[in-house]
């Protein structure tokens, strides 16, 4: 019976005509937002905007306003939008996010989770961690970031709390920025064997979705997924040229988290109110029931 019912939800996904129904701690993502021309309210990332209730959970992606995200362009263009979930959100910059090498503007804006720096872990709830790293550092701070990271993953260690991570370069990706995030593969590979569940991106201006993958990419059947949604209002220039990936689609939209104590879902929704991907997994970290497999 259970098993007819998800194909009959997945069914009425796939023809747009019904929304999931959502029993855990929902989170909503998406990167690249904020390009607003002269009009803030018209623009693609108001949009993006009216698909997250008030009081919304957001995970920002980086690159969140264009050209740079400079204290004027925040206050003008992202504060109209995506401002309205600043108290419920947890960012991570994008290239687009450093203006003129400095990240000063952003770190004020949004606030610094840990002092200082661009990278942070904070609960998700009861049940989950968010750690969010900074994709654009160079020496010494990338080391410096992922010595942090390892520490930290061994601090939450067996504490069987699910984790989702977010950094703006996608480590995996079929568009035209493939290979930009090539220098987090040491933090996938940390979280990987922490027993992470997701990494969450943007950089590329679609969105796509994969399935388990290992730090070379690889396919594997408890990896962690990546999902790339630089969809959030920046405009949709990059193309995929690639086949490898799960789903596929340029189109402005955010990916819905629904987070459970012992597994997720995730929906991808357009402006436009279609849910062009979406699927469940169980958690890595989740206590195990006594005779389960």
């Amino acid at each position: 019976m259970r098993r007819h019912l998800r194909l009959l939800v997945a069914l009425l996904l796939a023809l747009g005509l019904t929304h999931p129904a959502w029993a855990g701690l929902k989170v909503y993502a998406a990167g690249d937002i904020a390009q607003c021309g002269s009009n803030p309210q018209n623009s693609a990332a108001a949009h993006t905007a009216a698909l997250i209730p008030d009081g919304g959970i957001a995970l920002v992606l980086g690159d969140t306003t264009y050209l740079n995200a400079d204290t004027a362009t925040l206050n003008s263009c992202y504060e109209p939008t995506w401002g309205r979930f600043k108290a419920t959100s947890y960012v991570v910059p994008g290239n687009h996010d450093y203006v003129n090498g400095d990240v000063t503007d952003f770190l004020t804006y949004f606030g610094a989770r840990t002092p200082s720096k661009t990278w942070f872990r904070a609960p998700l709830g009861e049940s989950w961690w968010v750690i969010g790293l900074d994709s654009n550092l160079k020496e010494p701070a990338l080391t410096q970031q992922q010595a942090w990271l390892m520490h930290e993953l061994t601090t939450i260690k067996g504490d069987g709390k699910c984790i989702v991570a977010l950094w703006h370069h996608a480590l995996f990706s079929t568009g035209l920025h493939h290979g930009d995030g090539d220098l987090m593969k040491p933090a996938w590979r940390a979280l990987d064997a922490a027993g992470a569940d997701m990494v969450l991106s943007g950089h590329e201006h679609f969105y796509e979705s994969f399935e388990p993958l290992d730090a070379n990419g690889h396919p594997q059947k408890m990896g962690i997924r990546q999902f790339v949604v630089g969809t959030g209002g920046g405009q949709l220039a990059d193309l995929s040229f690639h086949l490898n990936h799960r789903v596929y689609t340029r189109r402005y939209g955010v990916l819905q988290l629904d987070l459970e104590s012992d597994h997720y879902s995730w929906v991808f929704e357009t402006i436009s109110h279609k849910y062009l991907d979406a699927g469940s997994a169980r958690c890595r970290n989740a206590p195990r029931l006594s005779g389960s497999h």
